[in-house]
């Protein structure tokens, strides 16, 4: 017989996952087209939104790889809401087929929208002119091929490698991370340090944490009947209130800067262009009401209390002391909302607290969304600890033969 002393599977998996994001970080220096960098030079080592940077690509928007994972995320997520709220009968007719081929057009529509604005900031060489209208056209198409090159480095990663699209998530935040410390003073690391340990903690516990709703399974009627039950994380959707929020942060801001140049006379929408970030009032409201709204509306869309109900009914199963059907449905419903709207407190304190310390002035704002990086990464860490953990043992079977 045959035994492998080392994890073979999961040293390959590791192998091409480092390759893939070498690849990734090549991509991340390429420069976009007739882009100034010496221009960036002012702002290196410096950066006031970090939460960005976690799904975005190079920090300044600067490479090919600008847009990031952000196009594919939020297209994603909003073809799952679309098929979640679908009836039964609709979505056994939606083969996985059509699902791709929605995500992947969504995704080029927003990669398109996302460089059309990344571009009117960005600075070239040329800044006037038809070599101006160049310059944003030619890298506002590299921005756009490099979001579907990000994709494809994702799935590869996902079919080959350890922790799909996440790991190259993983590579921003690291980057983040080492910058923000680097540069950042003392007196803000001892109070943002604190902040995003605690968060760290309480990300893990809530991972690894669990509410569960008893219930009775016709075809189980030994000791183990008392040990069934339906099981919903206290964080139901992981680090995706923080990747997630960012991205659809975007989109009112986006809204805004689009009617304010629909109306540029209008004082109130060019005094709500100037305060819709993460370093004004304004935007840390929307912000913290967009965690609130996604956090709750994916829980819904992930743990789905509707297929919950329907899938026990059929199996002739029930919750403990219910009956099967609507009062399922509203009982399990009531849960998923009172765990999100928990988990979207917990989040909201933990990214909303260091966003107020910095409009008063008490910490930098190049350090004030590191605990959201950091709550990403414990999330991330756990997730990979547990892939991880199952290729390992899938490397624990000894060939028979």
């Amino acid at each position: 017989m045959k035994k492998y002393f080392f994890p073979k599977t999961l040293f390959q998996k590791l192998i091409f996952t480092f390759i893939i994001m070498a690849i990734y970080l090549i991509g991340r220096e390429l420069p976009l087209y007739d882009v100034d960098l010496a221009a960036y030079e002012a702002f290196r080592g410096h950066t006031d939104d970090l939460i960005m940077q976690t799904i975005g690509g190079d920090r300044y928007k600067t490479s090919i790889l600008a847009l990031g994972i952000s196009p594919y995320m939020f297209s994603m997520l909003i073809v799952q809401v679309v098929v979640a709220i679908k009836n039964a009968d609709s979505k056994a007719h939606t083969s996985p087929k059509k699902v791709t081929q929605a995500t992947l057009l969504l995704m080029l529509i927003w990669a398109v929208v996302q460089a059309y604005f990344t571009t009117g900031s960005t600075l070239y060489l040329h800044t006037e002119g038809m070599e101006y209208v160049l310059a944003r056209v030619i890298s506002g198409a590299q921005m756009v091929t490099g979001a579907f090159v990000i994709l494809w480095l994702a799935t590869r990663n996902g079919k080959y490698g350890v922790g799909g699209q996440t790991s190259l998530i993983y590579v921003n935040i690291l980057d983040s991370v080492v910058v923000t410390v680097k540069s950042a003073n003392v007196n803000d690391l001892k109070i943002i340090g604190t902040v995003g340990i605690i968060a760290m903690l309480f990300t893990i516990i809530f991972e690894n944490s669990e509410y569960r709703i008893p219930m009775q399974r016709i075809s189980i009627h030994n000791i183990y009947s008392d040990k069934n039950y339906i099981p919903i994380k206290l964080n139901p959707i992981g680090m995706m209130p923080v990747m997630f929020s960012s991205a659809f942060f975007m989109l009112p801001v986006y809204i805004v800067i689009g009617l304010s140049s629909l109306f540029p006379d209008d004082v109130n929408l060019r005094w709500a262009v100037e305060n819709m970030d993460t370093t004004h009032t304004l935007g840390i409201g929307v912000y913290v009401a967009v965690l609130y709204i996604i956090t709750v509306a994916f829980s819904f869309v992930f743990i789905s209390p509707k297929t919950l109900a329907e899938n026990l009914q059929k199996a002739g199963d029930s919750i403990t002391g219910l009956r099967a059907g609507k009062r399922t449905r509203k009982y399990i419903s009531i849960r998923v909302v009172l765990i999100s709207l928990f988990s979207a407190t917990f989040f909201s304190m933990f990214i909303g607290i260091p966003l107020v310390l910095q409009l008063n002035g008490y910490i930098s704002p190049s350090v004030m969304s590191l605990p959201s990086v950091l709550i990403a990464m414990a999330s991330i860490n756990c997730n990979l600890y547990r892939e991880m953990r199952a290729v390992k043992d899938f490397d624990a079977y000894i060939p028979f033969l």
